[in-house]
């Protein structure tokens, strides 16, 4: 990520998802004290906007939200995809309309089946796919840089 965008601010997903996690295990460590459980995902929330992680802190609100609702699956609660894509739609606009939709697109669809990848040498070889097109973009880069300039 930082061969790629250089110390422009910005930082990978994983940061979001891993303050997202932290959110998570505080819900289950605090549930039975509401107040201190709030307080906590607030300041992990505003963490997220202060360091600047992907999706501050829309995208840890969007992961607890999601927890809340549980299985949609689940018959006791049928509406549970209705509401997920009611609370992600908003939560997403602030990112545009276009990525908002799609967003809502892909959780519409789901349908809770693994995809089609089930081989360890597919699944590794996506797994291996993000850091080397970033190293090859950074090879290429400075190839460029190295004939040209």
């Amino acid at each position: 990520w930082y061969l790629l965008n250089g110390a422009d601010g910005t930082h990978n997903v994983l940061f979001t998802l891993a303050l997202g996690v932290m959110a998570l295990a505080a819900m289950e460590a605090f549930k039975k004290d509401g107040i201190l459980c709030e307080a906590v995902i607030l300041s992990i929330a505003c963490f997220a906007t202060w360091s600047g992680v992907d999706y501050e802190w829309r995208g840890i609100l969007l992961m607890v939200v999601f927890y809340l609702l549980g299985n949609v699956s689940n018959p006791s609660f049928p509406s549970g995809r209705k509401a997920q894509l009611f609370c992600a739609f908003p939560l997403m606009m602030h990112y545009g309309i276009v990525g908002a939709l799609l967003a809502c697109l892909m959780i519409a669809c789901y349908d809770e089946t693994r995809g089609f990848i089930h081989g360890k040498m597919a699944k590794y070889g996506f797994y291996a796919f993000y850091p080397v097109h970033l190293l090859l973009i950074q090879l290429l880069k400075s190839l460029f840089l190295y004939l040209y300039c």
